[in-house]
């Protein structure tokens, strides 16, 4: 089977090809990622320091030996064992906010995650461009080789110039200045992904763009509803009304339970103690705070859906623009007026210097193309960020 008839196959079933490339990319980073492998490290140390401070308070032990003129040795002595807790719906109370906590942190990684993967697919479809840009100066390339050996021809049977023979070579140098030029940004940016892959080597040369056309009301679904950022703020709140919950219960007394046990010469006494903390004046302004702190967060969230809203108005009108360009732009027409152009010169139907003219022209719109090409899978990709 053929390269064509399998490619047609993978399209028959449905597998894009395509969106596998970069997929793969992006999957290797999150799993070579230091960043976020130190966030996921930083996560549970929070899980564990939140769960240890819904515990109990240790354990007291207190001994006291007394001492008494005319009595050798020790007289009496005093050991108190305690143990202080809260009153025990505080400790229910607690472990559902540390759970909601838990989810808040989930989120937050998931936000900084899609962040750090959109980061990657950009600078992979930066490379694609560059990429292309490279096919396009090779061609360049190739072609005033061609008309370097025809012109070299030609000035030998004193049917050129030396002016166009110069043209040629100042041509190929620019063409070739350009190639280093693309080659260092090339290099550079597979540097930066590798860097984010923990400097393992990465597999980036069948990269494409992925094919991921969506509806509008599809777009809206995946950048607002399922906004990371939107969904950290929701899980936020969650957290912050619990909290809410739990200082209205700060009016609860602290119990203690003991055992004590006096001793006095050769007799003992044994007892229990019971005890309680009332929290009158310390729990004054704790509620007022953590509804003060509710606020905040509600108004956090309520602004997040309004920027990503208007983020996304902004970037679906300026999408519907992009894809419109590129439906102006006919490449075919494009390149089949550059093969014409040189089949023009190389046949000495146009001067050298018209033909340079035109086919700069040409180059540009292509270059262009390219260009919004690149912006608009960006931006469909920015757009897409919540289903990394």
């Amino acid at each position: 089977m053929n390269r064509l008839s399998f490619t047609i196959l993978i399209s028959a079933i449905g597998i894009s090809t395509q969106a596998q490339d970069i997929a793969s990319v992006l999957r290797e980073i999150e799993h070579n990622n230091l960043e976020l492998k130190a966030a996921q490290s930083s996560n549970r140390a929070e899980i564990f320091d939140l769960k240890g401070q819904n515990c109990p308070e240790n354990m007291s032990v207190e001994y006291s030996p007394f001492f008494r003129k005319g009595v050798t040795g020790m007289a009496s002595s005093e050991m108190v064992v305690s143990q202080e807790f809260d009153f025990p719906t505080l400790y229910a109370a607690r472990n559902k906010a540390v759970r909601l906590q838990q989810n808040a942190m989930d989120m937050e990684y998931m936000s900084v995650r899609r962040d750090i993967l959109l980061t990657a697919q950009l600078k992979c479809m930066e490379l694609i461009l560059l990429n292309r840009m490279r096919d396009i100066m090779d061609e360049r390339t190739s072609n005033a080789e061609e008309l370097l050996v025809l012109y070299t021809k030609r000035l030998k049977e004193g049917d050129a110039t030396s002016i166009e023979l110069n043209k040629i070579k100042m041509e190929l140098m620019d063409v070739q200045t350009e190639l280093l030029q693309n080659e260092a940004s090339r290099q550079q940016i597979i540097m930066e992904l590798q860097a984010m892959n923990s400097n393992k080597a990465l597999s980036l040369d069948s990269i494409s763009y992925p094919d991921n056309e969506i509806t509008e009301d599809g777009l809206w679904k995946d950048a607002v509803n399922g906004d990371r950022g939107v969904m950290t703020a929701e899980a936020m709140l969650a957290v912050q009304e619990q909290e809410v919950r739990i200082s209205r219960q700060g009016w609860l007394p602290k119990l203690s339970i003991g055992y004590r046990r006096n001793t006095e010469q050769d007799e003992a006494s044994n007892g229990f103690m019971v005890g309680a903390s009332l929290p009158i004046f310390s729990n004054r302004n704790k509620v007022k705070a953590a509804k003060a702190r509710q606020t905040a967060v509600q108004q956090a969230l309520d602004n997040e859906r309004i920027q990503v809203e208007s983020a996304m108005r902004t970037q679906i009108a300026e999408l519907k623009q992009l894809k419109e360009m590129l439906r102006i732009y006919d490449n075919e027409l494009m390149k089949q007026s550059q093969t014409l152009l040189k089949k023009s010169v190389m046949a000495g139907n146009m001067s050298l210097i018209e033909y340079y003219t035109e086919m700069d022209k040409v180059y540009q719109k292509r270059l262009t193309y390219l260009n919004i090409e690149n912006k608009y899978h960006s931006l469909l990709a920015t757009l897409h960020r919540n289903r990394l």
